[in-house]
């Protein structure tokens, strides 16, 4: 009898012994892959499946979709009891902006039926009350304002927007697309969402064009505008130097590289080739940064085959990008930041544009600020210019609206301030027409 009890507690501390072993060995495991560089791994892998099923996947659209604006507005305006006030070109004015009319926009931008709008509705529509504006340089998936702003738009990102206007007194929504045809849908706003938006609003007066002047009806033209800008220097940036160790190790980990990743060095150490098995990365010590890898095996992904389509397949590669634009921006220790300008689809490829923005006004250079390419959410190649710029002492008074819209001539057009480059390097600030892109 007392043999069977020893031989029943033997088999005990033995399966004991067992138990132990496997759960050490599962910790060892365990430790071992959350040490791994997850963005590394190919998302079919066994080591992919055992890492995200321990830990949960670490790129997928969860946690890429942040539901953060991927482009800034420029000039946002509101009807406040009888009179129409804007801001333009001012990133904390614009901020303040957006948060007293996001749940505004919210309901307008909830529908998805457009229907083809001329020029006299429009200007009937500003002529019935209180009016809200929204606009953006460059072409902006309608979906894509309506969700940073908390609303839904349903047209799978067919519509590329400039400027939306909101007329409360016909109950219509109005965009203005970048090739300058417009569009109309119902729209309706609650009272007590416009109350409360018209009494957080602070802007400065201003007006529609209207019919007065060869630009869009919706164009707003301020009272006694005076627009300074300081001129802009362009400073060395070296994103080699010592004090960009530890940012360069960042930059390296938005890309999917490791602070390990091998590299061969061209032009005198000036430009540092980053390779693994699926990518390349390009950096020059003056701000070029060049991305290229594999649709296949990239370790860079918005989303995994199949999690999403449609509008929330683009919101993640927007995500995606924003997130490595913004990685980018910090290492270059410069003082601008980035606004989506277009976004092109085409058989499985989507391409983002970026402008490059100094205190919310755009900065236009030869070539564009920064490009993403994504295949089937995978990022395949990239391209950003980093650039540096110093207030200069010296500022410029902009031309007002109001004198540049008198300027204009032929068929209707847009206005835009941004700076310019002049042959010694400075970057200077001015209005410029916006011809139809069509």
């Amino acid at each position: 009898m007392r043999g069977a009890e020893r031989s029943v507690k033997n088999t005990a501390k033995n399966v004991s012994l067992i138990v132990l072993v496997l759960l050490l060995l599962t910790l060892c495991v365990a430790n071992w892959l959350t040490g791994l560089n997850v963005a590394q791994m190919p998302a079919d892998s066994l080591l992919r499946r055992a890492h995200d099923h321990l830990f949960g996947g670490a790129v997928g659209y969860e946690l890429r979709s942040s539901g953060v604006a991927a482009a800034e507005p420029v000039q946002l305006a509101l009807t406040v009891d009888g009179q129409l006030y804007g801001v333009q070109y001012d990133v904390t004015e614009i901020d303040a902006a957006v948060t007293a009319v996001r749940n505004l926009w919210a309901q307008v931008l909830s529908g998805g039926d457009l229907l083809p709008a001329t020029e006299d509705e429009l200007n009937a529509a500003l002529r019935t009350g209180d009016c809200a504006e929204l606009r953006y340089h460059g072409a902006i998936p309608l979906g894509a304002v309506a969700g940073w702003m908390g609303g839904v738009w349903k047209d799978e990102g067919e519509t590329h927007v400039e400027t939306l206007v909101y007329a409360a007194g016909s109950e219509r929504l109005f965009v203005r697309t970048s090739d300058g045809e417009l569009y109309t849908a119902a729209a309706k706003v609650d009272k007590s969402v416009l109350a409360n938006a018209q009494d957080a609003f602070r802007g400065m007066p201003c007006k529609f064009s209207g019919e007065a002047y060869a630009v869009y009806p919706e164009t707003l033209l301020f009272d006694s505008e005076t627009l300074s800008l300081p001129l802009l220097g362009n400073e060395q940036i070296n994103l080699f130097s010592t004090r960009s160790g530890t940012g360069l190790e960042e930059l390296l980990q938005a890309f999917g590289f490791t602070a390990y990743a091998d590299f061969y060095t061209e032009q005198n150490d000036q430009v540092r080739v980053f390779i693994d098995n699926v990518s390349t990365l390009r950096v020059s010590a003056d701000g070029l940064l060049q991305y290229a890898s594999s649709a296949e095996n990239t370790a860079v992904r918005a989303y995994e085959e199949g999690e999403v389509s449609g509008q929330s397949a683009l919101d993640a590669q927007m995500d995606c990008a924003r997130l490595i634009l913004d990685a980018a921006l910090r290492v270059g220790e410069t003082n601008t930041h980035a606004s989506l300008y277009a976004v092109g689809q085409e058989n499985g490829q989507t391409t983002l544009v970026f402008l490059q923005m100094y205190g919310g006004v755009p900065v236009l250079g030869e070539s564009d600020f920064a490009t993403f390419a994504f295949e089937d959410g995978a990022l395949v190649s990239a391209t950003i210019r980093l650039q540096r710029f110093a207030a200069q002492d010296t500022s410029r008074i902009v031309l007002p609206a109001r004198q540049a819209a008198a300027g204009a001539m032929d068929e209707a057009c847009g206005l835009m301030v941004a700076y310019r480059a002049r042959e010694d390097g400075t970057y200077v600030p001015g209005r410029f027409y916006l011809k139809n892109a069509a």
